[in-house]
């Protein structure tokens, strides 16, 4: 059972959170097949054992680091800068930022493909907190749209986010691509923007 941090005592809510920032900071520079657990504990300054007592295993541990990588980036992304912007460039600027996120931080990429197909509980629930951050992140930036509506394009964004993305990890699609489809799906969904120009 992975801790709840929200139950710890300070001291030890520190100790959680430099365990995750240690483990973060090594997947931003290898990928997750590559990290031993004995690496993150070398890096947060504590005891092999004090990582497992807050994270049964590396899979539950790594689950946890997504989450908190898409939650701070959700606090850093869900204000629209623009707010009279139309929903549809709206979404294209959201959708863009996913696509470089995942452009600068592949490693995460390929973690949340691999997580995605967890048959442990305890991962598939943080990985449905995960992905609940995400869309909630969409939803927030089509506000003013019909609920329905904007569920259904929320549906349709994350479907061929995915897609694309799980091909650009796999080597099967450029980055640049998976751009160019963002604005294809865009100008489809709501008709082409500035001169159907990327918004960055």
């Amino acid at each position: 059972m992975i801790v709840d941090p929200d139950s710890l005592p300070p001291y030890q809510r520190r100790r959680w959170g430099s365990i995750v920032d240690a483990a973060g900071a090594l997947l931003a520079a290898d990928d997750y097949e590559a990290i031993l657990v004995r690496d993150v504990a070398a890096q947060a300054g504590v005891a092999l054992g004090t990582v497992y007592r807050y994270f049964p295993s590396k899979e539950q541990l790594y689950a946890v680091v997504l989450r908190e990588w898409s939650a701070a980036d959700a606090e850093t992304e869900s204000a629209d800068p623009v707010p009279a912007r139309p929903p549809g460039e709206r979404l294209r600027a959201r959708m863009h930022h996913s696509v470089r996120r995942f452009e600068v931080f592949p490693s995460f990429l390929r973690l949340q493909l691999l997580l995605q197909q967890s048959a442990d509980p305890a991962v598939r629930a943080v990985f449905d907190q995960f992905s609940d951050q995400v869309v909630s992140s969409y939803r927030e930036r089509l506000a003013d749209l019909p609920a329905a509506d904007r569920d259904d394009v929320v549906a349709m964004a994350a479907a061929l986010l995915v897609h694309q993305l799980g091909r650009f990890a796999q080597g099967r699609q450029s980055i640049g691509e998976v751009h160019r489809l963002v604005d294809r799906f865009v100008d489809l969904l709501f008709g082409a923007g500035p001169a159907g120009a990327r918004q960055e």
